[in-house]
């Protein structure tokens, strides 16, 4: 009798005490406010289990995460948009651009992340190519972007930050991977390969 008493004094007074548990990926807006909670995604996408796994490279790890989850990416119409290199990843990023989902800053836990030039082949080249991809799992309040991707055929998690481009660690810290290999230049860096967004039409909660 004495814990039900005690449990209707607190409803009575507890105020706006409730505790909300949190998603362990959340949207943030340009204030560093949280704009939606857990109860308000509307799909739930588990990249936690591709983390240490091999896929035979980056748009592949793409298409099995899109196959298993109900083709959340809308790949259907993904042959019409190759060019004559045949890149898939650069393929996914004109998909995107043909629906005006291309974007640059602002990004969501679940949205594609574009890169360019990250080969060796293309590096030094002055002409726009996508050569690699990944998903965003993560965005801090300090502009950090966590995201997933695959390197040299594993699947790994690498953070970036575009307000800090040049820069690879701060205070012993990384801020932005390196993506490609035997390269250590400032231009080397993710954030400075960095060719976009790709906005998943759907509120997506990432785990």
């Amino acid at each position: 009798m004495r814990a039900v008493i005690i449990f209707i004094l607190t409803l009575l007074f507890g105020g706006c005490s409730t505790i909300i548990q949190e998603p362990k990926s959340i949207d943030i807006d340009n204030q560093g406010l949280y704009k939606s909670y857990l109860n308000h995604y509307d799909y739930t996408l588990n990249l936690s289990q591709y983390i240490g796994k091999v896929a035979f490279d980056c748009s592949a790890l793409i298409v099995i995460i899109n196959q298993k989850n109900n083709n959340i990416y809308e790949f259907d119409n993904l042959s019409k948009f190759y060019d004559r290199d045949g890149r898939r990843s650069q393929a996914m990023y004109n998909l995107y651009g043909s629906k005006n989902r291309l974007y640059y800053s602002n990004p969501k836990p679940g949205d594609l992340i574009f890169f360019n030039n990250t080969t060796h082949v293309t590096r030094n080249k002055s002409s726009h190519k996508i050569t690699h991809i990944g998903i965003v799992t993560k965005v801090k309040s300090n502009g950090g972007i966590e995201f997933l991707h695959n390197i040299n055929g594993k699947n790994i998690i690498s953070i970036m930050n575009l307000q800090h481009k040049d820069t690879h660690k701060v205070d012993g810290k990384k801020i932005n991977a390196y993506i490609i290999a035997n390269c250590y230049e400032p231009s080397c860096l993710v954030s400075n390969r960095f060719s976009g967004f790709g906005r998943v039409d759907k509120n997506i909660y990432v785990k």
